[in-house]
């Protein structure tokens, strides 16, 4: 992850990052990519910001942006785990990490990298964060100290582009 310190805000857990970029960054109606399947966390956080969840199937390589640009072309948002997907284990490939980005590019969106278990890793070399990759400040990567400190501590982070760091602080 490439930040500087003013990027980082300070969630009580992951949970709380979602809520918080789901009600800042849609508008009732907008549209939203999930993985099918997925996080209910970031289910409950989009229906809670009264967005359409739109929900996307995935594969070996994660979630299939081919399918989402095809179903649904109007989404403002794509919310992902692309280190470890969230239930099913695998990791995004690149190609579809890149396709996913230039998709946010192309149509001015916003996307939710989670990457819920950190630096744990069951085989291989990690790939490059979403965030790392971005060169158009289109992703918010959000974090959780859960599986490597104490689970009870609900100690979560965000890692945001400059324009979100003032919206994002002042809803907080």
């Amino acid at each position: 992850v490439i930040c500087n310190p003013a990027q980082i805000i300070i969630t009580s857990g992951s949970q709380q990052a979602l809520y918080l970029l789901s009600t800042v960054l849609l508008d009732p109606g907008d549209s939203a990519w999930v993985e099918s399947p997925g996080y209910r966390g970031t289910f409950a956080s989009l229906h809670a910001a009264q967005a359409k969840v739109c929900y996307v199937p995935v594969d070996q390589n994660g979630l299939d942006v081919a399918y989402a640009k095809r179903h649904y072309p109007n989404a403002k948002l794509a919310a992902v785990t692309p280190s470890h997907h969230l239930p099913l284990g695998m990791t995004m490939s690149l190609q579809r990490r890149l396709d996913l980005l230039a998709w946010a590019k192309a149509h001015s969106a916003w996307v939710i990298e989670d990457d819920y278990d950190s630096e744990y890793r069951y085989s291989g070399a990690p790939l490059a964060s979403l965030q790392s990759l971005d060169q158009n400040d289109c992703v918010a990567y959000v974090g959780t100290m859960s599986k490597v400190l104490f689970p009870g501590l609900r100690l979560g982070y965000m890692v945001l582009p400059q324009a979100l760091v003032a919206p994002i602080t002042q809803a907080k």
